[in-house]
């Protein structure tokens, strides 16, 4: 199997709302916790590819797209074009649940996040942040090490000083990944670790 990462083009928008749903689940396929498949791609892949373009990148088989790695070269001015731009045009095909919040089903929290967005936590000292998802297809293979090691020579060519992201603290495969690429860990909390790389 040959691989190879390209950058992101509007042809692949679709196929990674896809990629990001199949591995949502802690990196397993949550695509039958919704009925609306497109809400975690709204969330945590939509913003990335519609408002820094350039920050994406899609790993590609024999078959076609079966990764990405999407990002933010500044996470400041990031999250307030997200926050002011995208969000409000979202919201747009959506009503904030009002029901007793015990009672949402994934598709009603998800709902609410866009509606009432977590506030982000910043570093400055690691102002880039990523997201990277692989379908199971291209894990185990190296290609996780191959596509941060290609996002990396980006964010350096561009001239950031650090880059930090986040994972479930549930993600223990994710986690010992990281922890061997360098990263150091920055923050934790019940459900998530942030972890950061600094390239100072």
């Amino acid at each position: 199997m040959t691989f190879l990462i390209n950058p992101y083009t509007q042809e692949n928008h679709d196929i990674v709302y896809d990629i990001c749903v199949k591995t949502a689940d802690n990196g397993d396929d949550a695509s039958h916790l919704h009925e609306d498949p497109k809400l975690i791609g709204h969330c945590f892949a939509g913003p990335y590819i519609n408002l820094e373009p350039d920050s994406a990148f899609i790993l590609n088989d024999d078959n076609g797209p079966c990764g990405y790695i999407i990002g933010a070269l500044d996470s400041a001015s990031f999250y307030k074009k997200m926050r002011g731009v995208w969000l409000p045009d979202i919201r747009k095909n959506y009503e904030d649940p009002t029901s007793d919040p015990d009672t949402w089903n994934k598709d009603e929290e998800m709902i609410h996040l866009i509606f009432h967005p977590e506030e982000p936590v910043l570093f400055p000292a690691y102002p880039s942040h990523l997201h990277i998802d692989l379908l199971p297809k291209a894990q185990g293979q190296g290609q996780g090490k191959q596509m941060m090691d290609h996002f990396l020579k980006y964010l350096k060519k561009k001239a950031s000083k650090g880059v930090h992201l986040g994972l479930s603290v549930h993600n223990d495969r994710a986690f010992r990944f990281y922890k061997k690429y360098g990263m150091v860990e920055l923050k934790r909390n019940f459900d998530s670790i942030i972890m950061g790389l600094s390239f100072e």
